[in-house]
């Protein structure tokens, strides 16, 4: 590194050396062109002025060119300048560069990242230094770390950062840490990144230089990310064997066709693979990567232990003739119905002498009834495995919604659970034992598309003669992607031993289902009655408020409807035909006609003025909408499962981290996206999912409130997200014990990561 910094000092001075050879050069040919030209150019007053300024332009350009080429032949450019170029003249320059080195070292130094983010987007130019680009081959017009972005500057053009964006806004920085995110997930399996186990050893690479990032551990590299990277690295692990990415399926599939990802689009061949031993452990891989998150003994072991209740957390169904005679198969659930529970003595039984309760459900009658051909479908494997909950609490993070879960236990020898049916959610199916044949349907119509609600059963008649899109086997690591309304139906292949219920020919998938109810609608459906009720009691205007026209039923409605010619009156069919060709009976009528058109239009005239007030209104109550459809995704989602190295700065390790808030702590919302602050009768209210139970609502939010003053230094804390932190007695309010308070109410709550990288300043003290 010494080395690199001396040879770009020499390179800066050989370069500026350069420039004011090449300026004096062209200063004189300049000058003596002006003297022995005509009067006209010799008399124009600064014209040589301008001629310099461009040509130093012309200089800087053509000197970044030479940097820029200099760097990638390190070796051979010092051999070039230790013995090429005046040294005197480098020695001379060499304090002033130190001195430019020193001053840009300072100017950095004296503010944080946190505070360089918040002057960036007050508008305030900060000059950064650049990231080291870990490249092998350097591209034209970047610029070195040590550089002084003064050049660019004094150009009057954009700066290199401002160079580096491409066409859709992305950035150099950017593009270069989502080919990192990419490449790791495609050298991770999903569970390798749920589950990164403890052997890494963090002294493993301790000799191996910055430049070896090949050779380290993907896992290593893996637990230094933030969250919301660690999420795309999921994500795109599950995609991988299709060899898509993140925004790549977005864009081509996500709420628009179902996707198959599959070992059969995987290339297994590999080189020096002469046996085929390399093909064979690439299928294994492929085969095991989803290992670890469910499987059939964890289902054992819950029904076991867990106490798993018929309706709330197990069901027992298949799709079975439904012996009414007429041979068509029908859902059955075999699910006990909940029983009615006694209260205690001195309390009041009410109607039916007690509450109807679920009923627990016997592990061996669930097993009796899977030997049989019936699917165990569990309505929460979250609750109870650690490793569902974390895949579904990382892929919230990656899809900004609430995402659920079941799993679906089918015996093998042509068994199925469920009819044909669309679903209300994006589906992912993972795969993870046996083998499944699935079946995947077009939405009927347009308007079963992007279903708001699941269908009905759908009988085997009803899909008769619709061929299907997806027709494939999944087996083991295998997924299937499929949007909302797109009708499908599953049952396990023949058993391979040739009986009807082969010992080992089970299937086991689980669904990670997303975007339930999490559609423009559902925000409108937010905004619409609440803008309807603020434009209502306005001040400044009474037009919702006034009554409707008199007699307006007797002209308006479905009867009165004009707008189709076909079913108008006769009357108003002939409204071109001449008086003279009418009857007296005719002619009234058609003016009858016409006088109702007239009202009518005036009354849509005046409908449609209040409709857009309402509009008018709804538009001011979009971020207001956000708040409540954001409060409803916190307690919807699940509880947040956060890693070891994120919940040692939290309240679970008080002894690790000193569980006390000093004016010099470090602060830092524990997780993305995990708290809100809204604004609720005149008080600053935080909600947030710290303290979520894994089933769909069972724990109430409780929100902290907080007095309006304290909402700046609130929302600070909950922007300030990793990798950045930010220091308490930073936070924007009057009084350092009150910060102090705010901070340690949040980390009590569990919602809050600390760190003290100083030594506790105990000046000021608070309860």
């Amino acid at each position: 590194r010494a080395a690199k910094k001396r040879l770009k000092k020499k390179q800066k001075a050989q370069q500026q050396q350069e420039q004011r050879q090449q300026l004096k050069k062209k200063t004189k040919r300049k000058s003596g062109s002006s003297g022995s030209g005509n009067s006209e150019d010799a008399g124009f007053d600064g014209s040589n002025e301008e001629e310099e300024r461009r040509e130093r332009k012309r200089a800087k350009k053509q000197a970044k060119k030479k940097k820029t080429k200099a760097n990638a032949e390190d070796g051979e450019k010092m051999s070039l300048l230790e013995s090429d170029g005046d040294q005197d003249d480098d020695d001379q320059q060499q304090p002033f560069d130190d001195m430019e080195q020193d001053d840009e070292d300072m100017r950095i130094a004296e503010v944080s990242r946190g505070e360089l983010d918040y002057l960036e987007s007050q508008g305030v130019k900060v000059t950064k230094k650049k990231k080291k680009k870990k490249r092998g081959k350097i591209e034209s017009g970047h610029k070195d770390d040590d550089d002084d972005d003064s050049d660019s500057d004094s150009d009057g053009g954009s700066s290199d950062r401002d160079d580096d964006i491409d066409a859709t806004g992305t950035t150099e920085e950017e593009r270069e840490e989502k080919e990192i995110l990419l490449s790791l997930a495609q050298n991770l399996t999903p569970s390798q990144v749920l589950f990164p186990g403890t052997d890494v050893d963090g002294d493993a690479d301790e000799d191996t230089s910055e430049e070896d990032g090949a050779m380290m551990d993907p896992r290593r590299i893996l637990q230094d990310l933030t969250s919301t990277s660690r999420a795309r690295v999921l994500f795109e692990s599950l995609l991988a064997p299709s060899g898509l990415t993140a925004d790549e399926f977005y864009r081509t599939y996500w709420e628009k066709k179902p996707l198959l990802i599959a070992k059969s689009k995987v290339s297994f061949a590999t080189e020096n693979d002469n046996g085929g031993g390399g093909a064979k452990a690439a299928s294994q891989n492929h085969k095991t990567r989803l290992d670890n998150i469910l499987s059939k003994k964890d289902i054992e072991s819950m029904l076991a232990k867990c106490s798993l209740r018929y309706g709330r957390e197990l069901n027992v169904t298949r799709y079975a003739d439904a012996g009414d005679g007429s041979r068509t198969k029908r859902r059955i659930t075999l699910d006990l119905p909940p029983k009615r529970v006694k209260k205690k003595a001195g309390k009041s039984s009410g109607q039916g002498g007690g509450d109807l309760q679920p009923v627990v459900a016997d592990p061996k009658d669930v097993w009796s009834n899977f030997s049989s051909g019936c699917t165990v479908r569990l309505l929460c494997p979250h609750l109870h495995s650690d490793s569902v909950h974390s895949l579904l609490s990382t892929l919230e993070l990656e899809f900004g919604c609430m995402v659920g879960s079941n799993a679906y236990l089918t015996p093998g020898g042509d068994s199925q659970g469920f009819a044909p049916h669309f679903d209300d959610i994006e589906a992912f199916i993972l795969q993870l034992e046996g083998r499944k044949r699935w079946r995947v349907y077009p939405p009927p119509n347009k308007a079963e598309t992007l279903p708001r609600l699941s269908s009905r059963d759908y009988t085997e008649e009803n899909i008769e003669g619709t061929a299907p899109v997806i027709d494939t086997i999944l087996e083991p690591g295998d997924i299937l992607y499929m949007p909302r309304g797109w009708i499908h139906h599953a049952h396990t292949p023949p058993s391979r031993g040739g009986g009807s219920q082969g010992e080992g020919d089970h299937s086991l998938h689980l669904t990670a289902s997303a975007m339930q109810q999490w559609a423009w609608a559902d925000l409108l459906d937010i905004i619409m009655p609440e803008a309807l009720e603020a434009a209502t009691a306005s001040e400044t205007s009474t037009s919702l408020r006034e009554g409707l026209p008199r007699n307006f039923v007797n002209y308006m409605g479905a009867m009165y409807d004009t707008s189709n010619d076909d079913d108008a009156p006769e009357g108003l069919k002939q409204a071109g035909a001449k008086r003279d060709d009418m009857d007296e009976d005719e002619y009234e009528e058609l003016v009858r006609q016409r006088k109702m058109k007239r009202m009518q239009d005036k009354f849509c005239e005046e409908a449609n003025k209040r409709i857009m007030r309402v509009c008018k209104e709804a538009m001011q109550m979009v971020n207001a909408g956000c708040d409540q459809i954001g409060k409803r995704f916190l307690s919807d989602r699940q509880p947040p499962a956060l890693t070891p190295n994120e919940a040692v700065l939290t309240n679970e390790h008080r002894e690790e981290n000193g569980g006390k808030i000093w004016p010099n702590t470090m602060c830092r919302l524990a997780r993305p996206g995990i708290a809100r602050l809204v604004l609720e009768d005149d008080k600053a209210v935080l909600y947030h999912c710290a303290d979520n139970s894994r089933v769909f609502h069972g724990t109430p939010l409780s929100p902290l409130e907080f007095e309006v003053d304290d909402a700046p230094a609130l929302e600070m804390l909950l922007t300030t997200t990793e990798p950045h932190w930010i220091c308490v007695k930073d936070l924007i309010h009057g009084d350092i014990e009150d910060k102090m308070e705010i901070a340690q109410s949040l980390y009590d709550e569990g919602i809050l990561a600390i760190l003290q990288t100083d030594r506790p300043d105990r000046t000021v003290q608070t309860g």
